[in-house]
């Protein structure tokens, strides 16, 4: 409903803003003569903005030679929107339509307009360009939809958006066209805001006109017009971001599905002339990010920016199977996010809601663009089996009368592969792709990780299903070695995300009539690193002091993952080192690194709690240095099967990355600049004297007090034993107190003094000696 209580006058306004339009406007001016709609039904308001040429005495001798056509001469300060402003201002007419200077309209045009109008209707006549060169008139990119149809429209925002955001060749109720204003801080996009504004403040009717009826708007095609300049930040990016920030502000004024989709597609067409500057200037993406951030969007097409516009949207029949996904914020969730984002396909998506974990929902607006179909099994996280068959049950439920033609599932929490089994053995021609990303059976620490599922009326179910040729499973089998089992007999394709993990899994497996399966359907696929545009969408304003040298370890530490490699190294360091860095820690357990860390490290170390994906990905490129370092599993596997998977977001971030390696691991098979390994105190203190020798002006020639004898291991071992020693302590004071209150866990208050007598002896048996088998034997013990 469009309110107005003002009185207007029968027919049409024309409101024509003209800047320098001498070689142009006498054109107009015939076809305004030459309409066939009583002259007493239309009254042009033409309006001068900004420099001067003939123009105004060519409109003033048009207008003397023809007294019986109402045009009105008013002039603006300069810009197209303040023109049109000032015209809109003093209409006073039922009906307006914008003709630009350079334009020009059929001898119908105005009557079949009027003839068509109605309240709360948009007319749109027939549109067609005339080349300025050649005065060949041809159908425009706009014309299709004007030419195929006529009448009321029924789906406008989808079938002709294009025609709906130029200001031509439309007549529109005056009442509405007053209601909203052109933004004369654009230079570019004016129509897109303003008609964003428009149909989202209003519903209107959307009414073509026959093309028989021959009310056509002519458009001068010129090769210097605003849409088709050149390449320039101000124009591609600054002027396309004030465009998108217009329309953002629309989100608020509709909720009609088909509008807001309406305006998702007008800010993807702004980021395509964007990508354009990108494409020509790659180096800007930073400073282009960085402008998107200050803006705040509620909607930026992330999907659209930076990217080739041909690789999105092909037509893709595939189910993502992940337990957990985003929101749920996990390394499995991200993992499984970066894969979608990076293959830029359109999927459909089956999750647990896993209420009972964070969540990350920033991250999951952004993969929602992706996202076609997004299934929910509402359930709290547990990797109990009775859980794992509610997803699967609950889930199968949910997709009974869906077909796809590939499903993807990614296990570190086996739900996925088993529902994803599940739909394989009811659609026989599903594509299965199964992805581990780690070994399953046996974790870091060589020790089964799960117990037996206890259902044997699965049991014999999956039993009926497998190839006489292979073993049966057994009762007393382990859940995960029935995840294995399941996935590479019954999956189309087997994912490891490297080398060495396919080998641990596939020689640790107890049948091995399977490897000649598996090894017929593998493929090795690293995890993803995301493009560079996803570090820059969270713009982290985080302290930095730049005088040092910025060290930054992001996560936890838990099993053979230790922090006594890189304590140790910056605990040894030189004398002329030791205050020339500082180590920022994102983690979940700051309380578990306060205790941990030394003395002297704690001094240079800012802690801070864990963070969200993108402020990850951002804060990551913000450090001179990335800290990384590999699960110890010697003697535990054949070779290290795990690879960190931050390793992979940690290259994209563009920074350096000392990476502190099992040997031969995955990671340390990696081209990285900085690498040490595990267990070897002096290349950790070598390494790190090399990062932080690059990176200031120290020369080697200026260190003092470099470690080179035994007596410097043993009084670092004894002082490290010695703090550590004093922390168990005190824990143990904490717990006994707590612990004293029920009465409860003194056995595991005895046991922690024990080993805490054994450290102490230990310590005295480091001062007590000289003896290098001594001293190694203590390196093994507390790196």
């Amino acid at each position: 409903m469009i309110e107005d209580s003002f009185e207007y006058k029968k027919g049409i306004n024309i409101i024509i803003p003209t800047y320098k339009g001498e070689k142009y406007i006498l054109k107009l001016l015939e076809s305004l003569k030459n309409q066939t709609l009583d002259y007493n039904l239309f009254e042009a308001i033409i309006i001068i903005n900004g420099e001067r040429d003939s123009t105004e005495e060519i409109i003033k001798d048009f207008t003397s030679n023809n007294p019986n056509l109402n045009i009105l001469l008013e002039f603006s300060p300069e810009g197209v929107s303040n023109a049109r402003n000032h015209g809109i201002s003093i209409a006073n007419r039922e009906y307006i339509t914008f003709i630009d200077d350079d334009d020009y309209i059929s001898p119908k045009f105005l009557e079949k307009m009027y003839e068509h109008s109605a309240p709360g209707r948009i007319v749109i006549g027939t549109f067609l360009d005339e080349d300025d060169k050649t005065g060949k008139i041809k159908k425009s990119y706009l014309s299709p939809p004007l030419f195929e149809s006529k009448g009321i429209i029924k789906n406008p925002y989808n079938y002709m958006k294009d025609i709906l955001v130029i200001t031509t060749d439309k007549l529109i109720p005056t009442k509405a066209v007053k209601a909203v204003d052109f933004n004369p801080i654009l230079k570019n996009g004016v129509d897109i805001s303003y008609f964003a504004k428009l149909y989202s403040k209003f519903d209107f009717e959307f009414f073509i006109i026959d093309k028989e009826e021959k009310a056509v708007y002519f458009r001068l095609w010129r090769d210097n017009s605003i849409s088709r300049q050149s390449t320039s930040y101000e124009f591609n990016i600054t002027g396309r971001l004030n465009v998108i920030d217009d329309i953002n502000k629309q989100f608020n004024n509709t909720h009609n599905p088909k509008k807001v989709q309406f305006l998702k597609e007008l800010t993807v067409g702004q980021v395509s002339k964007m990508n354009l500057y990108l494409k020509e200037n790659p180096n800007d993406l930073e400073k282009v990010s960085y402008d998107i951030n200050k803006y705040k969007f509620k909607f930026f097409p992330y999907k659209y920016f930076n990217t080739d516009f041909n690789n999105l949207n092909k037509e893709n029949n595939e189910l993502i199977i992940s337990y957990a996904f985003s929101p749920t914020n996990t390394t499995t969730s991200n993992v499984m996010a970066k894969r979608i984002l990076k293959s830029e396909k359109n999927v459909d998506i089956i999750q647990a809601s896993l209420d009972n974990l964070s969540k990350d929902y920033e991250f999951e607006s952004l993969l929602n663009e992706f996202i076609l179909n997004k299934t929910i099994i509402e359930m709290d996280f547990s990797i109990e089996w009775k859980n794992i068959k509610e997803f699967i049950i609950k889930g199968i439920d949910k997709l009974k009368n869906k077909n796809y033609k590939k499903i993807y599932s990614r296990c570190y929490y086996q739900h996925s592969h088993f529902l994803a089994l599940e739909y394989k053995l009811l659609n026989k021609d599903v594509f299965w792709s199964a992805e581990f990303s780690d070994p399953t059976i046996y974790n870091f620490k060589g020790d089964e990780k799960t117990p037996p599922i206890n259902d044997e009326n699965y049991i014999n179910k999956i039993n009926s299903y497998l190839p006489d040729n292979l073993p049966k499973i057994q009762n007393n089998d382990s859940l995960n070695f029935i995840c294995e089992y399941v996935s590479y007999v019954f999956a189309d394709e087997i994912v490891f995300t490297n080398e060495n993990q396919k080998e641990v899994m596939l020689d640790l497996f107890p049948h091995q009539e399977i490897r000649e399966i598996v090894d017929k359907k593998y493929k090795i696929n690293p995890h993803p690193t995301l493009d560079k545009k996803y570090y820059y969408l969270k713009e982290m304003g985080y302290e930095i002091d730049s005088s040092h040298v910025n060290f930054a370890y992001f996560g936890d530490i838990f099993g053979n993952r230790t922090l006594e490699d890189f304590i140790n190294a910056f605990d040894t360091l030189d004398t002329a080192l030791k205050d020339k860095f500082k180590l920022h820690i994102f983690t979940s357990n700051i309380t578990f690194f306060e205790q941990i860390l030394s003395s002297n490290v704690m001094k240079n170390t800012y802690l801070n709690p864990q963070i969200p994906f993108l402020e990850f990905l951002n804060l990551s490129t913000k450090f001179d240095c990335l800290i990384v370092n590999d699960t110890y599993t010697k003697n535990l596997f054949k070779v290290n099967p795990f690879l960190p998977s931050k390793i992979m977001d940690y290259i994209g971030s563009g920074r350096d990355i000392w990476a502190i390696c099992d040997k031969n691991s995955p990671m340390d098979k990696m081209d990285i600049k900085y690498k040490s390994l595990i267990h070897d105190i002096d290349f950790n203190q070598y390494t790190l004297s090399k990062i932080l020798l690059d990176k200031t002006n120290i020369k080697e020639s200026d260190l003092k007090n470099s470690k080179n004898n035994l007596n410097d291991d043993i009084e670092y071992l004894q002082n490290r034993i010695s703090e550590l020693t004093v922390k168990i302590e005190e824990l143990i004071s904490v717990a006994e107190g707590e612990f004293n209150k029920n009465n409860l866990n003194l056995e595991l208050i005895r046991s922690l003094k024990e080993e805490n007598e054994k450290l102490k002896h230990e310590n005295n048996e480091i001062i007590n000696s000289n003896s290098w088998k001594i001293i190694n034997k203590f390196k093994n013990k507390f790196r």
